[in-house]
């Protein structure tokens, strides 16, 4: 299963493309998605998804300067941009930045279709050749994907060794050689991307999406979603909805 990240300032552009694609038809799983280029940057370096969908014109962010940044910051994904500026000069950047495809608002569902059919050959391709986790190391792949799905229930270092029957320190290795990070760090990576997403789109109460995003503990959820991102939950729906 491969991974996708979705970012686009405009939150009915952002729906649109979530519910267009047939990412499971395909082998894709969104694994988070933001209106804020400044946060989505922070969850991008987290989440290591396979390929980021990407708008152009964000506010005072433009989408290729952030993609740049990303490739500087080690960021290996295949980018592909959605835009409503049908421009050649961005198409350029974008490929020199080695992107993947730029496609013209409204996308059509044969388009989406085709093209994830291709970014799957070109991943399937990839993945025989580089260091990406489900290259390295199958167990990883496994444990990544089950927690995508199911980082809304209780889990924890033992639980997945119970469920994967791998030693607890051997899955600690994996995430710190391939995705350097912890296994704690990229749980609450998909915890906090699930709840940004639900602050910026449902009107869920703070107490019910800490529940939805795997958090019994309410105070413990603001805890950590304000050293995640550097304020509250309720600032941060503010923010997204200014």
């Amino acid at each position: 299963m491969y991974l996708a990240y979705l970012l686009d300032d405009e939150p009915l552009a952002l729906s649109h493309i979530e519910k267009t694609f047939p990412w499971q038809e395909h082998n894709f799983d969104v694994v988070g998605r933001s209106t804020d280029p400044a946060l989505a940057r922070a969850d991008i370096i987290k989440l290591v998804p396979d390929v980021v969908f990407i708008d152009i014109q964000m506010g005072p962010v433009n989408g290729l300067d952030l993609i740049e940044n990303l490739r500087q910051a080690g960021c290996a994904a295949f980018f592909v941009v959605v835009s409503a500026h049908d421009r050649f000069d961005y198409a350029r950047k974008l490929m020199r930045l080695d992107g993947f495809d730029y496609l013209i608002k409204p996308v059509e569902k044969k388009q989406c279709s085709a093209l994830l059919t291709e970014l799957k050959a070109k991943l399937d391709k990839k993945s025989q050749t580089d260091h990406r986790p489900n290259t390295m190391s199958i167990e990883l792949n496994m444990i990544m994907t089950y927690l995508c799905k199911n980082f809304a229930h209780k889990q924890s270092l033992a639980l997945i060794s119970q469920q994967f029957s791998v030693h607890p320190n051997y899955i600690c290795r994996l995430f710190s050689k391939h995705l350097n990070t912890t296994f704690s760090s990229y749980l609450t990576g998909l915890r906090m991307a699930h709840a940004t997403q639900l602050l910026q789109t449902s009107d869920k109460s703070v107490k019910e999406i800490a529940l939805a995003s795997g958090y019994d503990d309410y105070f413990y959820f603001c805890r950590v979603f304000r050293e995640t991102y550097g304020c509250t939950p309720t600032h941060y729906r503010g923010k997204a909805h200014d």
